[in-house]
């Protein structure tokens, strides 16, 4: 059920964590991405550590940008079939498919196993003769700037972190190494948050069934997530669903997907794939995996290839 917080002038906010709700505001007309510091103000204070995280030399992140936002629709489209594209042949050097596979079986070489997610993560993005070759000793480093970004995130273990700007140190290195690329940023900055959780979620799963009669195949339920927290506001007075009054404008609209995400929530949820902030990623990211399954033990894959990404309004 939705919980409205407002605390006379200083706070307005709305949190979300069922599955189903969520699904229904995504695409709320009366809902949409807007980082400005408006409304109350413990809402301008949560803006401005969220604008932080979105942006670079002053400017939103295209992935991040509104609903229709020309720019963004169409770099979202045209990243998505790029990647698609990508998918379907399967590049990613053999080692670095293996030391995930090994370090789901086994439990050890999670250090190799990082440095490869990152690899395959940031593959897309890099230049052309870094793509086919895994080295962990460079993909290692990669993957530390990452947690300095995902460290800044956080509310007050964070500070240090963002007083020092070691978070936007960390995210100029990073376009450095995907040439620029602002989506190369967003990858490794944003995309292996989540992809690092699935990788550790089938290491559970593997180890749990281990040794039990349990010979049902891995597939992606038994990694699947969802980003942690997807943040709408109201553009204007609007009443929503399950939520008994009508919301001011620039609301904060805090919808907590991984809290949210349950066995049997839709096909795409962690995605968002129905929806016009559909990731671009979803197809590539979970064929990542399948090819990490299919390594580990000749498996099926993590679902069917048509429900990994639906045809959104990106």
């Amino acid at each position: 059920m939705a919980r409205y917080i407002r605390r006379g002038g200083l706070a307005s906010v709305l949190v979300v964590d069922n599955d189903h709700e969520i699904d229904a505001l995504m695409d709320h007309p009366g809902l949409d991405r807007d980082y400005s510091a408006n409304g109350p103000l413990l809402n301008r204070l949560l803006l401005a550590r969220l604008r932080r995280g979105v942006t670079e030399s002053g400017d939103v992140l295209l992935s991040f940008r509104r609903r229709n936002d020309p720019q963004r629709r169409r770099s979202q489209q045209a990243l998505a079939e790029r990647l698609d594209a990508i998918a379907k042949q399967d590049p990613w050097a053999h080692s670095a498919i293996s030391a995930m596979a090994s370090y789901i079986a086994t439990g050890s070489g999670r250090k190799a196993a990082l440095a490869a997610l990152t690899y395959v993560t940031a593959m897309p993005f890099l230049p052309t003769e870094a793509q086919a070759s895994f080295d962990p000793t460079r993909f290692a480093p990669l993957y530390r700037l990452y947690r300095r970004m995902s460290l800044a995130r956080r509310p007050w273990a964070g500070l240090p972190f963002r007083l020092l700007d070691i978070d936007k140190r960390a995210a100029r290195q990073i376009l450095e190494a995907t040439g620029g690329d602002e989506y190369g940023l967003h990858a490794i900055g944003i995309t292996l948050d989540n992809s690092v959780i699935i990788l550790e979620r089938l290491r559970t799963s593997y180890a749990r069934n281990v040794g039990t009669s349990d010979t049902t195949p891995m597939g992606w339920v038994d990694g699947r997530t969802a980003p942690a927290l997807v943040v709408r506001q109201t553009t204007a007075s609007c009443k929503l669903l399950n939520v008994a009054v009508e919301l001011p404008p620039h609301t904060l609209v805090l919808l907590k997907m991984r809290r949210a995400l349950r066995a049997n929530s839709p096909s795409g949820f962690e995605f968002a794939s129905a929806h016009w902030s559909a990731c671009p990623a979803g197809h590539y990211m979970t064929e990542v995996f399948n090819a990490v399954l299919r390594d580990l033990r000749g498996g099926p894959s993590l679902g069917k290839k048509s429900e990994a990404r639906a045809a959104p309004a990106l």
